[in-house]
């Protein structure tokens, strides 16, 4: 199974009225999110074939930016184990129980995605995920290794064993 864990995309700080589940993503935040969709798309071994989000609505904006520039079909599942502040061991269990093929993309919440991926692969030395930032991760066979880790900012990709401290000092 390949993942890609991706954090939502920078929102308003106030939604009057909504509380923090209702912020949506600012201006910044969807031109971001759309240049990661975008780059994300450009190669089927990086294009999502499930999408799974937090129901928030910052998180579910991100997916379907995501689902947009990668032309998916299917279904944007919102779970509420991707919500912020969930046990990632509810998400782990969700993620053995899927017999899916391909690439699913996980949106959500930091530290949560951070929690995740220290779980799968351990600790990568990388601190949290940037919004709009990816990690991918292969599971095979039990065994988990990450892939690479996208820092939106400089449109940044680290593969595998360059990843560290974040931001490293890898080169591009």
């Amino acid at each position: 199974m390949e993942i890609l864990l991706v954090r939502h995309g920078h929102a308003v700080d106030d939604a009057p009225g909504l509380g923090d589940a209702g912020r949506w993503l600012s201006a910044r935040g969807r031109k971001t999110t759309r240049r990661v969709a975008r780059w994300l798309a450009e190669s089927k071994k990086r294009r999502p074939a499930l999408i799974w989000t937090s129901p928030l609505v910052r998180a579910t904006q991100t997916a379907e930016i995501l689902a947009a520039y990668a032309d998916y079909k299917g279904e944007i599942r919102a779970l509420a184990e991707l919500s912020p502040g969930r046990d990632p061991g509810d998400l782990r269990k969700l993620l053995g129980e899927e017999r899916e093929l391909g690439l699913l993309a996980l949106v959500g919440h930091e530290p949560s995605l951070s929690t995740l991926a220290k779980a799968l692969v351990g600790d990568l030395g990388y601190g949290e995920l940037r919004k709009s930032g990816v990690l991918a991760i292969s599971l095979e066979e039990g065994r988990a290794k990450a892939r690479f880790l996208l820092d939106p900012s400089e449109m940044t990709v680290w593969k595998g064993s360059e990843i560290g401290p974040y931001p490293p000092a890898a080169t591009k």
